[in-house]
């Protein structure tokens, strides 16, 4: 039966995990493929991570996200801002310098829809 520091250790995995989702810059990830298409400039406002759906497994991680975004069309007074929420999934393994983000990908299926 684990000790009462797993449930603490467990919690400050997921918060690492969280908070490495939330920095990672998008721009360098197969989403942005798919975020970068939407508009002549795209603004990543947030990503949202669900810590309580993080799932750890054997040194790695997977869970749902939430891409909030500004698409940005035309300049000056032509211009027209949007914003747009997709979902998104992210992976990754933990190492002893913390959690590493290997995959983030996001559904932008909706925007064409």
């Amino acid at each position: 039966m684990p000790g009462p520091d797993a449930a603490s250790t467990d919690a400050a995995v997921l918060q690492a995990v969280a908070t490495a989702v939330r920095e990672i810059d998008l721009t360098g990830t197969e989403a942005w493929g798919d975020l970068g298409a939407l508009s002549a400039h795209t603004h990543v406002d947030s990503v949202e991570v669900f810590a309580d759906e993080i799932k750890v497994r054997a040194g790695s991680f997977e869970g749902p996200i939430n891409v909030h975004c500004t698409l940005n069309y035309g300049d000056g007074a032509d211009g027209l801002t949007v914003s747009e929420t997709f979902p998104g999934r992210f992976e990754g393994s933990l190492s002893p310098a913390g959690p590493v983000i290997l995959r983030l990908k996001v559904d932008t299926s909706s925007f064409y829809a």
